[in-house]
């Protein structure tokens, strides 16, 4: 089994790695491709610039040498030309305009100089070894969309990489989600083994007629193991959720937790007025909510106030949590949900975590810290959509 995950994540780094080698290796040979290409245009431009200084030079265009000249001026080519003399006056231009019936446009013909003396070098036309005109010309509409080609493909090469980190972050998320369901389920089974057999001796002691004070709270213990066990038998499962009125749930929770805290603990609940539904599944959501008070009972060092409220908006029912604790510090707010991450000495990081799971996986909500102070306490909002009936 080690050995077949190992090849296969050997097979995707090597996969991933000849991309990203081939997408480099194209751009490279693209890269030359348009050297190459801008090159080959300014030999052009210069052959044709000899043609026409042996053209001025020779009007005789009878000999071979004279041919061959006529044959480069007239030539077709896309490159824009402009020749000016020594002051910078136009001389001639080719490829300019499109209809060469028409009046020249000047402005149009002095914007297109400016514009393409920007693109290349010009090109001396020297006479008597003097420099008298000058050659500007501009890059082919096939060299304009070939220099965008790198561009495209390191675009097109960035959302390839992009996809492929994704799916090497989906499948660590994947196997993480993996190791929690095998964890949690491991769990329940290992407490249900015991519970069935603390089930019967209960049984058994209440035949015996023993007390039933103790036998009363031997089966509140035997609940609540019983219920952890439910919890973690939901996790990796497909969680069913079911409309339930959150002033109600929430309620229920508190009361739970009353009776299971310490008297210095105090708690303070203002539900809503009128009614509100949310899709939940009450055991997981329970466990967020024991999960939220256990930090806070932590951070108030066993004695504060947690006060609860349901806030109402368009589409989302918001639940805040305040305490008075010890509060978070900016630099760690965003931290204290992820995995394996504790301010506590002995702390596994798993409470947290685990909440903002349920809430953001199983719930569709979300979880976050609303206002944190050190020394003057937090708010956690979670954060779930309303529940409307289809009329």
């Amino acid at each position: 089994m080690l050995k077949s995950k190992f090849k296969n994540t050997t097979i995707r780094i090597i996969l991933f790695l000849g991309l990203i080698i081939g997408v480099c290796l194209i751009l490279i040979n693209t890269i030359k491709i348009i050297d190459f290409t801008k090159k080959e245009e300014r030999r052009k431009i210069e052959l044709w610039a000899i043609a026409q200084k042996n053209f001025i030079e020779n009007k005789n265009l009878e000999d071979d040498l004279g041919e061959l000249t006529f044959m480069i001026l007239t030539k077709n080519f896309e490159n824009p030309i402009i020749q000016v003399d020594r002051n910078g006056k136009i001389l001639s231009h080719k490829n300019i305009f499109e209809n060469t019936s028409k009046a020249i446009d000047s402005n149009k013909l002095k914007f297109t100089l400016n514009k393409i003396s920007k693109e290349n070098k010009p090109i001396e036309i020297k006479f008597s070894d003097t420099i008298s005109q000058k050659l500007y010309y501009g890059n082919s509409s096939t060299f304009n969309k070939l220099k965008y080609y790198p561009i495209a493909l390191f675009i097109v090469g960035l959302f390839f990489f992009l996809i492929v980190i994704n799916y090497f972050k989906s499948t660590i998320d994947s196997n993480k989600n993996k190791i929690w369901a095998s964890f949690a389920k491991e769990t329940a089974h290992q407490i249900a083994t015991p519970l069935s057999s603390l089930l019967g001796w209960t049984t058994i002691l209440k035949e015996k007629k023993v007390d039933s004070n103790i036998t009363v709270e031997i089966e509140k213990d035997l609940d609540r193991l019983n219920k952890i066990t439910e919890r973690f038998s939901e996790i990796g499962n497909k969680v069913t959720l079911k409309k339930e009125n959150i002033n109600h749930t929430l309620e229920s929770i508190i009361n739970y937790l009353k009776k299971r805290n310490s008297s210095l603990i105090k708690f303070k609940f203002k539900p809503l007025k009128s009614p509100a539904y949310c899709l939940i599944n009450k055991t997981l959501f329970d466990w967020v909510i024991e999960n939220l008070v256990k930090n806070s009972i932590d951070s108030m060092k066993g004695e504060g106030i947690i006060e609860f409220f349901i806030l109402k908006s368009a589409s989302e029912i918001k639940i805040l949590i305040k305490d008075n604790g010890e509060g978070i510090n900016k630099e760690i707010q965003n931290k204290i949900f992820n995995s394996g991450y504790s301010t506590k000495i002995k702390g596994w990081g798993l409470g947290l975590s685990l909440a903002k799971r349920i809430i953001t996986q199983n719930h569709n909500g979300d979880i976050y810290v609303k206002k944190s102070e050190v020394n003057l306490g937090t708010e956690i909002i979670i954060s779930l959509a309303e529940f409307k009936d289809k009329i």
